[in-house]
């Protein structure tokens, strides 16, 4: 059996040099560029090593191979799959990642966000202001975007030096606001330039998205225990 291993190895390098031989026949004008023939050769020496190496196992343990080669055509047949429904897969992560961190909402397509109602009633979102991250409540009933005291020193102001010169009459009485600009504001993959907003005096539980946000939107609409906004 050893005596014939170097005529099976020979046979296989020897179709392999056919191979190459037919190609550059078949397709000479892209096997005259160097770098491809070169890459040809290589591709084809490598399928026939590890193809003559899978036969030649295969003629001293047939079921260790077979099986072996199983696995490995499940293998790839599963990569295949999964890159052939890459974009099923990719949604399906996104609703799985929405359901675990509600916060981040769903995006339903192209600048479409989705929040499911959080167990206090109302409609929280996680979004970046000026690129930090900052947890905001939806609020129909308010006017402005209202941030807490603690949201605006992490957006790096100095609340000593706001001008608390506006006037809001709420549940809680009167408060003072300083407005300020947030240049960019981003929720999930909707995107607001220049959006004006309100830094509240006293301490809040939540910053507020009121109406200055929603009205910049094409649409928002609540069914069922889920808000849709659609810019």
């Amino acid at each position: 059996m050893r005596n014939r291993s170097w005529q099976f190895w020979v046979l296989i390098m020897g179709g392999s040099a056919v191979l190459v031989f037919f190609l550059n026949q078949r397709c000479p004008d892209v096997l005259d560029d160097g770098d491809n023939r070169m890459r040809l050769i290589y591709l084809v020496c490598l399928i026939a090593l590890v193809g003559g190496g899978m036969f030649a196992r295969l003629r001293y343990d047939m079921n260790r191979t077979l099986a072996q080669l199983a696995i490995w055509v499940a293998i790839f047949a599963g990569l295949i799959l999964v890159y052939s429904f890459r974009g099923e897969f990719s949604m399906l992560g996104d609703r799985f990642s929405a359901e675990l961190m509600p916060l981040d909402g769903r995006a339903d397509g192209e600048r479409i966000m989705s929040y499911p109602v959080a167990g206090n009633g109302h409609y929280m979102v996680r979004a970046q202001a000026d690129g930090v991250d900052l947890a905001f409540t939806i609020d129909t009933g308010a006017t402005d975007v209202v941030l807490t005291p603690a949201a605006a020193e992490r957006l790096g102001y100095d609340l000593a030096q706001l001008n608390f010169s506006q006037i809001a009459e709420t549940a809680n009485g009167i408060v003072r606001g300083a407005p300020i600009v947030i240049s960019e504001f981003r929720l999930g993959n909707i995107v607001v330039q220049d959006l004006p907003a309100t830094v509240n005096e006293v301490a809040m539980s939540d910053s507020l998205l009121g109406m200055e946000f929603l009205r910049r939107l094409k649409s928002w609409r609540v069914e069922g225990e889920r808000m849709t906004l659609e810019q």
